[in-house]
């Protein structure tokens, strides 16, 4: 390798943590429900985050596999391109077709970024002989992640005041801005010659790290916290709005007030990510992540049978068990896949968890009524039903984590399988 492609991965280590800051900043976060809701029935809502799902179903491992076999530095590029388009129809439309189309857009751009990001962080520091530096890294890369999140979050709100739909502008901004950063990457170069298969035997083939039991484990404690960490995600907002219902002062800047939420959630959430490794080097690996299955079962219990403004304040923790979980996870999976496979490893993983969710939400959409807009009866319906599949996960974590903990440990370095 020579000096100056060394020179260009070194920027490619130096910048990533400043491109996470900018990747994760979702100026529509505090008002995206809301937005649907002045435009669509409540089923509609649902089904139009369904859509999300699903995209994410048709996209993620093929996107994967196009990062595996075209580079890391060209799926970043499409992945910005195609969430500055969703972003502009979400802001011109104003119909269920136009934000269904929009929403699949969206999840092809995440699902273009998702596994990639981690992929290309491990490659750019395994390439100047620096991997054992990864879990410290994600775990500041997730702090980054939620503080470009957690001001995205407080501009959306502002910028929202005037109109919903201007946070999803300032989005697609964002976006073009992101595409020029990742101009700037370099490709971190592959050290022995690789051969790809076609996408669905390199699928076959990811599939059969799941022989590992503790990456079998890791895939089912994935899926069910992709669950339970957007439950909270996506009922917060109709939450805030009922709780403070009696509050004169909350009601004209409700997306302020929502955004000034995300905002204080994701600086709450930035300290856990960066302290997550700490955490998990203190603790042990599963009791670190069964303690994120409890955090966030208890706010779903909380939001489901209490109204009030005090479990507004308790949701301020609902972005903690995924600041928690993330490097974590990260930290144990990377490793133990070839560099080959890692990109497409990455997004199966992501697809199971999000294919679970957009289930769970045809479930949610089904005990709603039809054309009922949203009311903090038809709400706490949802969350209750939550509740009891977050019971039924934690139970299950429970007994991982009794049988894993002595053979995963911290998950720092590969256990003997």
């Amino acid at each position: 390798m020579t000096d100056a492609i060394r020179k260009k991965c070194e920027w490619n280590v130096k910048w990533y943590p400043r491109y996470a800051f900018l990747s994760d900043a979702y100026f529509w976060l505090p008002i995206f429900f809301l937005y649907f809701s002045e435009v669509l029935t409540l089923d509609e809502v649902l089904l139009v985050e369904m859509v999300y799902y699903l995209g994410v179903y048709f996209m993620e491992v093929p996107s994967g596999w196009f990062s595996d076999r075209f580079g890391r530095r060209i799926t970043l590029l499409v992945a910005a391109v195609i969430l500055a388009v969703a972003y502009g129809m979400i802001f011109v439309g104003g119909s269920f077709v136009i934000f269904a189309v929009a929403q699949f857009l969206k999840a092809a751009g995440i699902s273009f970024k998702s596994g990639t990001e981690t992929a290309f962080h491990f490659d750019s520091l395994k390439v100047l002989g620096r991997e054992d530096e990864f879990a410290a890294r994600e775990a500041k890369v997730s702090r980054n992640r939620f503080l470009g999140g957690a001001l995205a979050a407080l501009i959306g709100g502002l910028v929202a005041i005037w109109s919903l739909q201007l946070a999803y502008l300032v989005a697609c901004i964002a976006a073009v801005g992101m595409l020029f950063l990742v101009v700037r990457f370099v490709e971190p170069p592959v050290e022995e010659p690789e051969i790809h298969a076609n996408p669905f035997r390199e699928f076959a083939r990811c599939l059969g790290y799941l022989r590992q039991p503790i990456l079998l484990c890791i895939l089912c404690y994935f899926v069910l916290m992709t669950i339970l960490n957007h439950v909270p995600y996506e009922f917060f907002q109709s939450y805030i709005e009922f709780s403070l219902a009696d509050l004169p002062w909350a009601q004209p800047g409700t997306p302020l007030v929502s955004g000034m939420h995300v905002t204080l959630t994701l600086l709450v959430a930035s300290f856990f990510g960066a302290s997550s490794i700490a955490i998990r080097n203190r603790i042990g690996l599963w009791w670190t992540l069964l303690l994120a299955t409890g955090i966030q079962s208890v706010i779903i219990g909380a939001m489901g049978w209490i109204l009030s403004p005090l479990v507004v304040l308790l949701l301020l923790a609902r972005s903690v068990p995924r600041a928690l979980m993330a490097p974590v996870i990260n930290a144990t999976v990377t490793g133990r896949v070839a560099r080959k496979h890692r990109a497409t490893y990455l997004s199966m993983q992501s697809l199971a968890g999000r294919l679970a969710f957009a289930g769970m939400l045809l479930i949610l959409s089904s005990v709603v009524p039809s054309d009922e807009s949203a009311t903090w009866a038809t709400v706490s319906e949802v969350l209750q039903l939550s509740f009891k599949v977050a019971g039924v996960g934690f139970v299950l974590i429970l007994i991982i984590a009794l049988i894993r903990f002595r053979s995963d440990g911290t998950g720092q370095q590969p256990a003997p399988e």
